[in-house]
């Protein structure tokens, strides 16, 4: 059996710049360590959350799996409040839409490795 656990592995260019923006979105960071002198972290978007989003250097993976580097999650993440969180996010980053109406309130952004990512209001 799974547990209620989830893990998602993203794989970016710059660990680093990934992390600045991901606290900066609001979300915790809840371990970092450096694997084969590459640095990682562990991020939650809530502390109570049971999904981690654990981010590896692409030339890391590159390393271990080089078959899965090109792989990308599509990403769906849900808010209260959907338009402070847009309007938090759209001051970080020029790749934030505005928020969509249908099929459900939504907007999408980029990450700094250019990464997207979709924000479903509740």
């Amino acid at each position: 059996m799974f547990s209620k656990n989830l893990g998602v592995m993203l794989y970016v260019d710059d660990v680093a710049a990934e992390k600045v923006f991901w606290k900066a979105v609001g979300f915790d960071i809840v371990a970092e360590s450096e694997v084969m002198g590459f640095e990682t972290f562990d991020m939650k978007s809530h502390a109570d959350s049971t999904a981690t989003f654990t981010v590896y250097a692409k030339e890391f993976i590159r390393q271990v799996s080089p078959e899965v580097i090109d792989m990308q999650p599509s990403v769906l993440f849900e808010t209260e409040d959907i338009e402070g969180l847009q309007a938090r996010i759209a001051g970080l980053t020029a790749t934030c839409s505005p928020v969509n109406a249908e099929p459900f309130p939504n907007f999408n952004f980029a990450s700094p490795s250019g990464q997207y990512y979709a924000v479903k209001g509740n």
